[in-house]
């Protein structure tokens, strides 16, 4: 059972597809013709592509420092953000004199040059692209250009190249004012203790002087002490604590001199601080920064939920950084606070150590013996000193290569551009029509509330469909009709008599809910298939207002049922013989004075009690039940109603009001006909008059379609039924 049911839904929505196939081609042809025009109309855009690899900072031949370094997984994300941060894409401009050249193509050349440059920097920033090459160090900058027309090719493979070599050299130029910036303090603190050196030296040949004591006995006496020992080990632990804390000020000093430059700041803190937690953050806000951007790319919105979702982790990520390099500021500056306390708690326990000692011994030997200490400690931190400061310069000297170009990039050919991509754009806007063609489709569907289907009017309506009618049916006075689509009209004739409802009855009255649904050419085609059965059949047209029944057989409409209400003829004169057997029809006529009223109640009861002495089926051609009033007064005064609707027309609630309109006049409403149905389209539903009635050729058509007994000027006049 639920296999049928699925089968049932799916067939539903293929109907729905194959009933708008007209909006489904019409929006697939436009997107895909409009993608395909698009794609020629864009500009064409080159790429050419540099190679390029980036290695941590290490001399090429490693002297006084290990040559291996622990792997650092922040390093290729940051490179790929100094590749494309302003000062490298600036010398790009700068060097390749692109805002010259783009300006001219984009018309702000005449801007000053700083401006122009900041110009051209958003440009080239949108068309630059940098990737790594999975499990390798190796980095490849791609740039895309569009302009200038002709020589965008070359344009962009000198771009990419000039990208490569502006961050070689700034890479190496970074590296080598960090290293200066760093020798430069050390030199400075090594000078500070030159002269503390030769400062100790001068106070202590003063003291001897002063003192007058001979090296040879203040040697004996510094020797046969010992206190000294102590002094020794004090002096020896001083001179690593004022190291440790020359080392520690260095690296304060220089993230204090980098603290208002946070790209700076961040590139060098790996070589001098060292922190990996910090280096994490950092490359996690890159990364949500990346992602940020794509979703940004994207057709998103600012308020989708992902992008407000970006810019917080962004914001978040951001925070975490500036409290991250607050902390480290804050813990540098302790570090060497906490190292310089050190030092000074040694200077202390030297100092009291040295009174002690000149409690012991004579102020004289005291005072020099502490001077020649303060010389010795001075003399080891200035050798110590001298000697890191040669370590550096030296390997300052030795030449490093941390990016080396391995592949320069190519000017691609005039017939190679990457954009647009013409089969993936056409492969796009046939899946982009058809998804819309289709999603329009359904919509159309959801918003027509028209009758579509037998099931329609069972379901809304509550009543039987007595016949389905379909599409491109002519009057059968009409040669060039099918005699095909007359089975339609005998099941209606057939399903008319059986019903309950209608049982012995003889005067029928069809209309529809509005104009223009088929009801007239209903009313001829049941008369000629009823009258080709043998029953004595009258069609009373009873539309005053647009009188049809006339034109379908080209018979005169001077004298009708008009005349007849009006007094102005008698029935017997107002009804006409047609030239179809069994066949009469009683015209509309045209009354002398207004129309208006000339459906009196007893008049039309008169008209109905005599034609059934006459006839066996009377049929009335009444007007639509909304918007006329004349159609109130056939309703209950004949056996039974038939309600046209055509298919897809009007909606639903046309209908249905009209239908509670006979209702509740006293109608006996029979059931519905539904016109004009599309059988190619609504086969779904109607496939059973396709595989009862298959369609024949032309000339087949022609020849079943010559009906005995008609004029020529009735098969003319059955065209004017088409418009119902």
């Amino acid at each position: 059972m639920a296999e049928t049911q699925d089968s049932l839904h799916f067939l539903d929505y293929w109907r729905v597809i194959r009933a708008r196939k007209e909006i489904v081609i019409a929006v697939f042809l436009l997107v895909v013709v409009t993608g395909v025009f698009v794609t020629f109309a864009m500009p064409k855009v080159y790429m050419a592509a540099a190679k390029i690899q980036v290695k941590e900072e290490v001399p090429d031949l490693p002297i006084f420092s290990p040559e291996y370094r622990g792997f650092d997984p922040l390093f290729l994300r940051t490179q790929f953000e100094i590749i494309q941060s302003a000062p490298v894409i600036e010398e790009v401009i700068r060097k390749l004199e692109l805002h010259k050249t783009l300006g001219r193509v984009y018309g702000y050349d005449n801007l000053d040059p700083d401006k122009a440059i900041e110009r051209t920097r958003k440009i080239l920033s949108r068309s630059i692209r940098v990737q790594q090459f999975r499990d390798t160090n190796l980095i490849e900058i791609q740039v895309y250009l569009s302009e200038p027309k002709g020589q965008a090719p070359l344009q962009a493979a000198l771009a990419a190249n000039m990208f490569a070599q502006v961050f070689r050299e700034q890479s190496l130029s970074r590296s080598r004012r960090v290293s200066e910036g760093a020798l430069r303090a050390l030199e400075q603190q090594l000078q500070e203790c030159r002269d503390a050196v030769e400062e100790a030296f001068q106070k202590a040949e003063n003291i001897r002087r002063d003192k007058k004591i001979d090296r040879m006995s203040s040697a004996a006496h510094s020797d046969s002490s010992f206190g000294k020992l102590e002094l020794m080990r004090l002096t020896d632990a001083l001179i690593k604590a004022r190291m440790d804390m020359e080392d520690r000020k260095a690296r304060f000093e220089k993230v204090m001199s980098l603290a208002t430059n946070e790209t700076e700041l961040l590139a060098s803190v790996q070589y001098v601080i060292g922190d990996q937690a910090l280096q994490a953050l950092v490359m996690a806000r890159r990364e949500a920064e990346v992602s940020l951007n794509n979703l940004l790319s994207s057709p998103l919105g600012p308020r989708h939920p992902d992008v407000v979702r970006g810019h917080a982790v962004v914001d978040e990520l951001k925070a975490k950084v500036n409290d991250a390099l607050k902390g480290l500021k804050i813990g540098v500056q302790h570090d060497y606070e906490t190292a310089r306390g050190k030092c000074d708690a040694l200077d202390k326990m030297m100092d009291k150590a040295k009174a002690s000692e000149r409690m012991a011994e004579g102020s004289g030997y005291a005072e020099f013996d502490k001077a020649v200490e303060e010389l010795e400690r001075t003399k080891r931190i200035r050798d110590a000193l001298e000697l890191k400061f040669r370590e550096q310069k030296i390997e300052q000297n030795v030449p490093r290569t941390a990016v080396e170009v391995i592949e320069y990039a190519k000017a691609p050919d005039d017939d190679e551009p990457v954009r647009p991509d013409l089969v993936l754009n056409t492969i796009l806007s046939i899946l982009i029509g058809l998804v819309t063609g289709v999603g329009l489709a359904y919509f159309v569907e959801y918003v027509d509330t028209s009758i579509k289907t037998v099931e329609d009017v069972e379901r809304y309506m509550k009543l039987p469909v007595l016949a389905v009618i379909p599409q491109k049916v002519r009057a059968f006075a009409d040669k060039t009709a099918e005699t095909l689509h007359a089975e339609a009209y005998r099941m209606l004739r057939t399903n008319v008599q059986f019903s309950d409802k209608f049982k012995g009855g003889r005067t029928l009255c069809i209309t529809s809910g509005s104009v223009a649904e088929g009801k007239s050419l209903t009313v001829f085609n049941l008369a000629y298939v009823c009258a080709e059965m043998g029953d004595r059949v009258l069609i009373v047209d009873a539309d005053l207002h647009r009188p049809r029944q006339h034109k379908i057989l080209g018979l005169s409409n001077r004298i009708g049922l008009a005349n007849y209400l009006a007094g102005e003829a008698p029935l017997e004169q107002a009804i006409l013989t047609t030239p179809i057997p069994n066949l009469s029809l009683l015209v509309s006529g045209r009354a002398g004075g207004s129309v208006h009223g000339l459906l009196d109640t007893r008049r039309v009861r008169e008209l109905v009690a005599t034609v059934k002495e006459r006839f066996d089926i009377i049929l009335f051609d009444a007007p639509p039940m909304l918007g006329v009033s004349d159609t109130s007064l056939l309703v209950r005064e004949v056996d039974g109603v038939l309600q046209i609707i055509q298919h897809r027309k009007y909606p639903r609630s046309v209908s249905i009001r009209a239908k509670d309109m006979i209702e509740n006049l006293g109608g006996n409403l029979l059931g519905v006909v539904l016109n004009n149905i599309n059988i190619a389209r609504d086969y779904s539903y109607y496939y059973h008059y396709h595989y009862y009635y298959p369609r024949r050729d032309k000339a087949h058509k022609a020849g079943d379609g010559e009906l005995a007994g008609t004029t020529p000027s009735a098969r003319t006049g059955a065209a004017a039924a088409r418009e119902e």
